[in-house]
């Protein structure tokens, strides 16, 4: 080769790389506008978007990732995050070792950047501008409002007697803790003739979502705060199944609410519960129950904890052990990991349009109160 030849070469080289690194960052520049570019286009996103693209696109991948039993993503993360580590180590390594140039390691880092880019705007197109589709409470005609203290406490009464009725049926372990007998498996495949019911009863609310998925490293999770977590890109509800069964059920329906396009938190949370009234079995129902009644507790404790305090006293000593058990388990798992985990999440929620972050998920009582009081004693009907 001769010496013009190697110029070109090398030239060639450094062009390919500057496209490759241009390339990759004006699709990670992009995939950060997204919540800029799509503001106040909400309904343009519902009609052609969440309405339209989303479902076939969604269905197709779910179609294949739920022919295994096992997280796909999970796996996958494992992959790229050991595989990416794996590749910057080598390179270093033969760089010191001058067996590359620089202009190598300068290569990869810019193939892994094009990388990130076009797998950041595939989250979006996959999943993720469901986050600036109409709000669900607009699209079930419900009415957000500031609610009296009476409203609050009625509901929480309303829920603890429901709940505690049913806890009187459910097996428990030898600490008289709740423990359904089923296996995790089999319960969260009721929560697929759930939605089913569901659908029937609100129809914007899609009828298929596919069986939620048990995280293999659950613990990992655990130690992040994470009960579940759902992965577009696969189309894969994916569950906790290291935590207290109590709200495991509540969390499965939660995820599966966001694989149906349901994005915002406190909306799934809705959705969750509601997803677990309409199953078929108690252990499903009881675990949206107490969801429910955690979130309507907390919220009435804080308008008016004396009444609050009243109203306990209909809970019953059984649910009280469930939820000391609960409490205990994730105590064990605070600490820094956690806490930046939180601040992870609640920068992640905020930059896609919840503008209250983490705490988004303790709001959807405010849908709670406004589905109770349009539909009221209706949304027992479908305790079949």
């Amino acid at each position: 080769m001769t010496k013009r030849e190697t110029k070109n070469k090398t030239q060639s080289s450094a062009t390919g790389i500057l496209v490759r690194a241009c390339f990759g960052a004006g699709l990670i520049l992009l995939g950060l506008n997204w919540p800029r570019l799509l503001a106040g286009k909400s309904a343009w996103m519902e009609q052609h978007y969440s309405e339209g693209i989303y479902l076939p696109i969604r269905r197709a991948i779910s179609a294949l990732t739920s022919l295994v039993p096992f997280s796909i993503a999970e796996f996958l993360l494992y992959f790229l995050a050991l595989g990416v580590s794996a590749l910057l180590l080598v390179r270093l390594i033969q760089l010191v070792l001058c067996k590359i140039k620089l202009s190598r390691l300068i290569s990869t880092l810019a193939s892994i950047l094009l990388a990130g880019g076009i797998v950041l705007n595939l989250f979006y197109a996959t999943w993720g501008f469901n986050y600036f589709r109409e709000p669900l409470a607009q699209r079930m005609e419900l009415t957000i409002e500031t609610r009296s203290v009476n409203e609050l406490e009625a509901f929480v009464l309303k829920t603890a007697i429901e709940a505690r009725t049913l806890r009187e049926t459910l097996h428990e372990d030898e600490n008289g803790v709740f423990a359904p007998k089923e296996s995790k498996g089999k319960l969260f495949q009721t929560l697929t003739q759930a939605y089913d019911s569901l659908h029937k009863e609100i129809t914007v609310i899609p009828p298929d979502p596919t069986r939620a998925k048990q995280i293999f490293w659950s613990r990992g999770l655990s130690w992040q705060g994470i009960s579940g977590i759902y992965i577009g890109l696969t189309a894969e509800p994916n569950v906790n199944a290291d935590q207290p069964p109590l709200l495991l059920y509540q969390a499965a329906a939660h995820e599966m609410a966001h694989q149906t396009g349901i994005a915002s938190e406190n909306e799934a949370e809705l959705t969750g519960y509601l997803a677990c009234l309409s199953s078929g079995d108690p252990n499903v129902r009881y675990s949206g129950l107490a969801y429910a009644l955690i979130v309507a507790g907390n919220a009435l404790y804080s308008a008016d904890s004396t009444r609050y305090l009243a109203a306990t006293e209909a809970y019953g000593d059984a649910i009280w052990r469930d939820f000391s058990a609960y409490n205990a388990y994730w105590r064990a798992f605070s600490g820094e990991v956690r806490q930046s985990a939180d601040r992870r999440n609640d920068a992640y929620l905020k930059h896609n349009s919840q503008p209250s972050g983490i705490k988004s998920y303790g709001e959807a009582v405010d849908l709670l109160l406004a589905y109770d009081a349009r539909f009221g004693a209706s949304s027992d009907t479908n305790q079949n």
